[in-house]
């Protein structure tokens, strides 16, 4: 239980510093509905049984500019609950009952604040539906532009808007596949539905039955350090 609590705590501060932003909204172009994404583990070198506890798929629920991201990992449900407005993310872990609702320590895993170059190609690839165009992201030093990020993404359904800090910030729509990197293992998304309609406002609630943790108490109540 402890190297699971430990392995879960690294994928949300993962997810937190990034898709948080991923799916915030530019005001004027909201996108309101459901994207389902298929989660896989390229070049992973971890054991089969390490990654059956890894999260397989990701329902992102969205309306104007609160999203609300669901996964889930070996008994343990995780929501991320984000407000651009407000610039807040919770998390809510259900651990085979035990409800729990974190807040992320301010400016932990912040990402570079270097300007990121979105260099649109005129590659594209038919995604859950619609024709996305591929983009290559680098931040003007001679590593990244050797080595660009690579996202396909769409803007038939909204545009993309960073609210701070965060390497798709200034991309011209929704990645509809696209990858982080976790303690050097990629985490690839690829979109495989697309939902349109109203997300009721409760989604982006915080349930009573949660309680409060910090990220310190979260692993030292399953006797982390």
């Amino acid at each position: 239980m402890k190297n699971k609590i430990s392995l879960f705590l690294t994928i949300s501060f993962v997810l937190s510093t990034g898709l948080s932003a991923v799916f915030a909204q530019r005001p004027g172009s909201p996108f309101k509905g459901t994207i389902n994404y298929k989660i896989t583990y390229p070049d992973s070198k971890m054991e089969a049984t390490q990654l059956a506890m890894l999260p397989q798929t990701m329902k992102v629920r969205m309306n104007g500019n609160k999203a609300r991201i669901e996964m889930s990992m070996s008994g343990i449900n995780q929501v991320i609950i984000m407000d651009a407005d407000q610039q807040s993310t919770v998390f809510l872990v259900d651990m085979m009952g035990q409800k729990i609702a974190m807040k992320p320590n301010k400016g932990a895993d912040k990402p570079s604040g270097k300007e990121p170059v979105v260099t649109v190609t005129s590659e594209t690839k038919e995604i859950a539906g619609f024709a996305c165009k591929k983009a290559e992201i680098h931040f003007g030093d001679e590593k990244s532009k050797a080595s660009p990020m690579i996202v396909y993404f769409t803007d038939e359904i909204g545009n993309n808007k960073l609210f701070y800090d965060n390497e798709y910030r200034t991309l011209p729509g929704i990645p509809m596949e696209f990858f982080y990197k976790m303690q050097g293992m990629n985490m690839y998304m690829t979109a495989v539905s697309v939902e349109k309609g109203k997300v009721s406002a409760k989604e982006f609630e915080v349930p009573s039955d949660y309680k409060e943790m910090t990220p310190e108490q979260l692993r030292q109540s399953f006797g982390g350090n």
